[in-house]
């Protein structure tokens, strides 16, 4: 039997990974969901825009009606979402769109799921961030939670209000609570994407060095089509839960920087402290500089994951770590 799955936010790094793997199955129908925007340009779409069985639907999720016909239509078997502004420092600006977005708005699917249709399986995306101040390693869903950002405090509401609507209402609706995961669709804003994009400008020719924020803070990287089979996995799962998705690996912003330098063969000579810190080459060069313009308003330290439960119980791993995630993204940027 033909399996339909709506996805919001479609057009992002996750969603259209996902999307591509569910099309590869010539039974399944895709509904992708997200924002209309002027350019009508779609870019992690490319592969799949024309296929018959992928339907592109723009519209915005805080609006109810429009959620509960999209599941009235299609009543579809899995429903994922992923939409969110889930820039951390942006939410900072636009703290009240964002709790409508990341939370209110899965309110409202939820309630249109339990009432249109109570079969339908609900994928929440959670994030480690909602940890904030938690220092203590590694973690997981059942770690303390003390969000440190409107983005994180709103991603932490609705993964209380999946958790409420499973045990309430007997919805099979699951918490994917990941960790950082990066690769070549993520966005040129992020941390990780700046950086590699950065240097690979550099190898061009741009003479402009990367500006920089907190580089001490430390977190678990890992690369988001890995993560992407999780999220398929807990949801063909018999029972719903709460997963924590990570490599179980933390490494420092500076280490990042580090590594991807490596990739073209640069290490860097760190000179000065805290704002003043800058990275140079072995010619004198200056490459990285720390700029406090990018700094967050509260910072999230340390975020090192425990992912034992989903490796034991739906035999996940991930297949790539640090080191190739970075090579990954430098080897794609560079072209």
């Amino acid at each position: 039997m033909n399996k339909i799955i709506v996805i919001t936010g479609v057009s992002g790094m996750d969603g259209s990974i996902l999307s591509e793997k569910y099309l590869e199955d010539s039974k399944n129908i895709v509904v992708g969901i997200d924002v209309w925007n002027a350019t009508g340009q779609y870019p992690n779409l490319k592969k799949i825009i024309n296929n018959d069985r992928f339907v592109f639907i723009t519209g915005d999720i805080t609006e109810k009606l429009f959620i509960q016909d999209i599941i009235k239509k299609y009543r579809p078997d899995y429903f994922y979402n992923f939409a969110a502004i889930s820039l951390v420092p942006e939410s900072f600006k636009i703290p009240q769109r964002v709790f409508e977005i990341n939370a209110v708005a899965v309110l409202n699917m939820l309630e249109m799921i339990k009432t249109h249709s109570p079969k339908t399986k609900f994928y929440q995306a959670s994030t480690s961030e909602q940890l904030g101040d938690y220092l203590k390693t590694p973690q997981n869903t059942e770690s303390p939670m003390f969000p440190n950002s409107p983005y994180a405090i709103a991603k932490l509401a609705s993964f209380h209000l999946v958790r409420c609507y499973r045990n309430a209402f007997g919805l099979f609706a699951v918490n994917g609570m990941l960790w950082n995961h990066e690769g070549p669709r993520r966005g040129p804003t992020f941390v990780t994407r700046k950086i590699t994009l950065h240097i690979a400008s550099q190898v061009k020719g741009n003479k402009e060095p990367l500006q920089i924020g907190n580089m001490d803070a430390i977190r678990d990287w890992g690369l988001a089509d890995d993560y992407v089979d999780a999220q398929i996995m807990m949801m063909e799962h018999d029972e719903p839960d709460d997963w924590a998705v990570n490599t179980e690996e933390a490494h420092s912003v500076r280490e990042f920087i580090e590594e991807a330098y490596k990739y073209i063969s640069k290490e860097i000579i760190w000179k000065g402290e805290g704002s003043n810190e800058k990275g140079y080459d072995e010619k004198g060069n200056l490459l990285v500089e720390v700029n406090p313009e990018f700094y967050r308003p509260v910072e999230v330290p340390y975020l090192k994951g425990d992912s034992s439960k989903i490796r034991e119980k739906l035999g996940w791993i991930p297949k790539v770590k640090f080191k190739e995630l970075i090579s990954i993204m430098m080897e794609n940027d560079l072209k």
